[in-house]
């Protein structure tokens, strides 16, 4: 491949834009990105966020759009050996090793099984965490019923854990992160005449919700940062396997990064650069649970879509602390409404919920219609990119159609390109084009 250029394409500022401002002297490079292949010039350029690229893309006759993740700390590995380490003693490293890189550790914490088993990580090591920072979304000022709330699995489980926990961590700052009304008029604001700059569009991925969730409500906290060196710690990434003819392999999409979008100074919990083998151990224990239920190769490719169902089973097969089932909810094809969508443009648990709660009040009335009117235009200006639903219809909350990553092999330990699983990558023609899902 050319030499790769770093390049920012023409778009307006937004809130998510600035936080690339806020530069972290510890990782200065991006573990994932996206670049451009030209076919006519045989160069590529390089995009921070997919938005940019596939806007690129558009203005090209003949392009390759192509997902980079952390392809440096992978190709440092043996993906063919199972790490030796306990996943507990790797998990421990990788704690300390936040602590001893950042002056300031905050955990986002759902109390999902991700945040929960990155938050033992610390207490059972006696690893200090500075912060722990819970979201609540927004519900309207006049509803206060827990178990219809848009935040149901934080007030529900998230906040209560970590009270009975808090003796163990008496010097950790906990944060209920609660937004208002005035948050949610900024993300309701009419962007109809500039869609580009509409909250969550210009996201990593750029996934839609109706709701003031982590991409507004964690930017604003981000704003109000003021520690000289900090991190902020997400659960991070699950773990994908395919599997064809007894060749395991693991991959990622690029819908799966949505959370890291959220901060200049994001750490997955799971990814480490100094300490991949983490991530590969998750890998190898996942492998050895679908071994275990002698799964063929169709339940093996497609059981991390099940998680409505078989989340619990799937969390614990990676080696994550298991948490209660209201987890379930986050699944979003599961909980998409047609009718809802088809009327108002909202879809998914925590959604449907808000529009429920505040579909009655002034300012509801108002954030749906201008929700209505951006996504509508979303829509009209890019036909085509968003995944969709039982009916064929393109669900901006459902995030943009997929773009993979390389095919690691546990068998051989190379990495292939997705379009032809059975090839080393180094060997493929880089026009060859790993669009997915």
């Amino acid at each position: 491949m050319a030499t790769v250029q770093l390049c920012k394409y023409a778009m307006h500022n937004f809130s998510i834009r600035q936080l690339e401002s806020q530069y972290n002297p510890h990782h200065p490079d991006r573990t994932w990105y996206w670049t451009v292949f030209n076919h006519e010039t045989a160069q590529s350029i390089q995009f921070n966020y997919k938005h940019d690229a596939l806007i690129y893309q558009q203005t090209l006759p003949h392009a390759t759009v192509y997902f980079h993740w952390h392809e440096q700390q992978f190709a440092k590995l043996k993906i063919s050996v199972e790490p030796a380490e306990s996943h507990a003693e790797l998990c421990r490293q990788r704690a300390q090793e936040l602590r001893n890189t950042y002056k300031y550790l905050r955990l986002f914490f759902s109390g999902g099984s991700d945040s929960l088993t990155a938050l033992h990580s610390f207490v059972d090591n006696n690893i200090h965490l500075d912060e722990i920072l819970i979201k609540d979304v927004f519900d309207g000022d006049n509803y206060t019923d827990p178990t219809r709330s848009s935040s149901l699995e934080q007030k529900l489980y998230a906040v209560p854990y970590i009270r009975s926990i808090s003796h163990l961590i008496p010097n950790t700052k906990i944060t209920v992160a609660s937004p208002t009304v005035q948050d949610a008029d900024e993300w309701f604001h009419n962007w109809g005449d500039n869609p580009d700059n509409f909250p969550a569009f210009d996201s990593l991925e750029g996934q839609q919700r109706f709701g003031v969730d982590y991409t507004w409500l964690f930017i604003k906290v981000n704003r109000e940062t003021t520690h000289e060196d900090w991190c902020d710690i997400y659960g991070g990434s699950k773990v994908r396997l395919f599997k064809k003819q007894d060749q395991w392999y693991f991959y990622a999409v690029d819908s799966m990064m949505s959370d890291m979008a959220f901060a200049a100074r994001s750490e997955d919990f799971f990814i480490s650069k100094t300490i991949p083998t983490l991530y590969l151990k998750t890998v190898y224990l996942l492998k050895q649970f679908y071994m275990s239920q002698n799964f063929d190769d169709v339940a093996v490719n497609e059981y991390h879509l099940n998680t409505s169902e078989t989340g619990r089973a799937y969390n614990a097969a990676m080696g994550r602390n298991v948490a209660p089932g209201l987890a379930a909810y986050k699944f979003y094809y599961k909980t998409h409404n047609p009718d809802l969508w088809k009327h108002n443009f909202v879809s998914g648990w925590d959604c449907n919920n808000f529009f429920k709660n505040v579909e009655k009040t002034t300012e509801g009335q108002r954030w749906l219609k201008n929700h209505k009117r951006n996504i509508n235009e979303i829509l009209r200006i890019s036909p085509g990119q968003w995944n969709v639903d039982q009916s064929g219809n393109p669900v901006p909350s459902f995030g943009r159609k997929g773009h993979l990553s390389k095919f690691y092999c546990l068998n051989d330990g190379l990495a292939y390109d997705s379009t032809h699983i059975g090839r080393p990558s180094g060997s493929l023609h880089p026009t060859q084009n790993n669009t997915g899902l």
